[in-house]
């Protein structure tokens, strides 16, 4: 079979109806609708599937915490902490510089009698 053989579809072009491999006599109308019409069906069926997921976790964290009384010893439970708050302090700082806000200033370490005399 040579290359002169195979018909060419686009030769016979028509702008109402062109040569569509797949569902070969739609209109373009036809296809605007089967891709709007999937494109919801695929959003709703990520909605739903990311709902599913959601209701199927919503009892892990209460889990996750009889978990972690029961077999978490007080240093690991003190790095977690330190590390959630090392954590923090990292994305409030990269925050106030992606606002544009200058580095917080550190506070005065002397100490002050309040109920001193100021000489």
């Amino acid at each position: 079979m040579d290359l002169k053989d195979i018909p060419d579809r686009w030769k016979r072009f028509h702008p109402d109806n062109p040569p569509y491999r797949y569902f070969p006599n739609r209109t373009r109308k036809q296809t605007m609708i089967y891709s709007w019409l999937a494109i919801a069906g695929c959003t709703a069926f990520g909605y739903l599937l990311a709902e599913a997921i959601e209701w199927k976790n919503s009892n892990k964290p209460e889990m996750y915490n009889e978990y972690a009384k029961s077999s978490m010893s007080l240093e690991h439970h003190a790095f977690a902490e330190n590390q959630k708050q090392a954590f923090t302090e990292i994305l409030m700082r990269a925050r106030r510089q992606r606002l544009g806000l200058p580095a917080q200033a550190h506070g005065s370490v002397e100490i002050k009698d309040p109920f001193g005399d100021d000489e």
